[in-house]
């Protein structure tokens, strides 16, 4: 069932990159041939270790089942089957491909208990959303998750999450393939008490308390201990209302806890617009608005800015790039925007003509690399000198509302949220910046992101 290092392709489809491992399987982002489509595709290679406590049959049926629990589900928040293929022994399905997910975004590593990056509440609010309205979807159809986590939540180019990896599903009151003692069902920072204590007999009670463990760690950076603080305790920003959601949503008794999606998703809609209204009433005067944002840390750059692009190896990014252990910048710069024309903008601090939007649409490496080349040859904005900027000056335009909300100057689009840089990692890794989270992170060549033209001020 295993493909050999040197195999370029499953089936007819050709391998591009590695991208992890599942519960029974490993994915891979391929091209669909003739079309020249991306998907990502699940080859069945199950451990030996796992196939000696199992037996290869039963994971076989398994993975079969695995596919067919969401083939037929249509849902803009549940990843999309297309098909389910065996050649040449190979066990596979392809699917829906999404370059980022949820993890990634916060900065979770395997140490899941080390602190993330915080997520604004009404982006945390905006992403739970999406994701009880999945599991409403899918606990509708009787299935339930049982491995709600961040890795399991695709992010696509729109912001649109994806439920992902149903592994471990199982419809309410089925007989599982495999022994529930023989595995272990589900991860357990995210796991209920109950799915830990008896996986077989969890009903979705369970799959909403995953996900109040992520908003959780979404808004405080941290994971729930067994006796949890309170989340305004950790971020100062929430309110008792937040906690009371939060904190039932992570009840340990599942009677204590909202009982359907359904109820998890009104709770939710009138948390946020409590939060929002509170937040209005504290909004600052423009001049005291001026002195909180002095408050950051900022520096006046040493001119020039690293211009010239560079291969930087991981080892070295953090020191390259000014960056704390989550990757976002140690300082920021002191900005002196002003825009020349509605299409570009002059930092006068560090001698930059940026433009003021950028591409329209997400796109992949070389296409970013052609849209800087048309803008030259255009003539955009009266110059022709533009060039895909490297991570240092992008990082230049990123500054703190508050220590769990970035943006840019809003003298700038704030369409262009992931952003291309010129500084490699590999032959086939690229440097980027996630410009609403402040941090900086790495693309593979095929993934999408934005890119924004820079030029120098001779």
């Amino acid at each position: 069932m295993m493909t050999s290092k040197n195999d370029k392709y499953i089936g007819r489809y050709k391998i591009n990159a590695f991208l992890g491992s599942g519960t029974m399987g490993r994915i891979y982002r391929v091209t669909i041939p003739v079309l020249e489509k991306t998907a990502a595709l699940k080859l069945f290679t199950p451990s030996r270790a796992l196939i000696e406590k199992v037996g290869l049959t039963c994971l076989r049926e398994q993975f079969i089942h695995e596919a067919a629990v969401i083939a037929n589900i249509r849902h803009p928040n549940v990843v999309g089957i297309w098909s389910l293929e065996e050649r040449a022994n190979e066990l596979f399905y392809l699917m829906e491909y999404y370059c980022r997910n949820l993890g990634q975004l916060i900065g979770e590593s395997y140490w899941a208990d080390r602190p993330s990056r915080k997520v604004s509440v009404d982006k945390a609010c905006h992403y739970l959303t999406q994701i009880v309205e999945g599991l409403c979807r899918l606990h509708e159809a009787d299935i339930i998750h049982r491995d709600i986590k961040p890795f399991n939540i695709m992010i696509a180019d729109t912001g649109t999450v994806k439920i992902v990896d149903f592994g471990l599903s199982k419809r309410r009151g089925e007989k599982q393939f495999f022994c529930a003692e023989k595995l272990t069902i589900g991860t357990p920072f995210y796991s209920a008490p109950e799915q830990i204590d008896s996986p077989e007999t969890v009903d979705q009670r369970a799959d909403l308390y995953s996900a109040g463990v992520i908003l959780y760690r979404m808004v405080t950076g941290h994971l729930p201990d067994k006796n949890p603080a309170q989340p305004s305790e950790l971020n100062p920003q929430l309110d008792g209302n937040c906690d009371r959601f939060i904190l039932k949503a992570i009840a340990p008794h599942p009677d204590d806890r909202f009982q359907t999606a359904e109820a998890m998703s009104d709770g939710l809609k009138a948390f946020s617009v409590q939060y929002k209204n509170a937040r209005q009433g504290e909004c600052f005067a423009p001049d005291e608005i001026f002195q909180e944002k002095k408050t950051a840390p900022r520096i006046k750059p040493t001119l020039p800015i690293r211009s010239e692009s560079s291969r930087i190896l991981a080892k070295d990014a953090g020191k390259v790039f000014n960056l704390d252990d989550l990757n976002q910048p140690l300082v920021f710069v002191e900005n002196a925007f002003q825009k020349i024309s509605d299409t570009t903008v002059i930092d006068h601090a560090t001698n930059l003509v940026w433009q003021q939007s950028g591409s329209r649409y997400p796109m992949m490496w070389d296409q970013a690399q052609r849209y800087i080349q048309l803008l030259s040859e255009s003539g955009f904005g009266g110059r022709q000198n533009w060039r895909m900027p490297t991570i240092n000056e992008i990082l230049s335009l990123v500054n703190p509302k508050h220590d769990d909300d970035f943006c840019m100057e809003h003298v700038f689009s704030p369409d262009q949220k992931w952003l291309w840089s010129s500084d490699t990692r590999s032959k086939r890794a690229v440097w980027t910046v996630d410009a609403q989270m402040g941090f900086v992170n790495c693309s593979d060549l095929f993934d999408y992101n934005f890119v924004k033209g820079v030029c120098s001020v001779k």
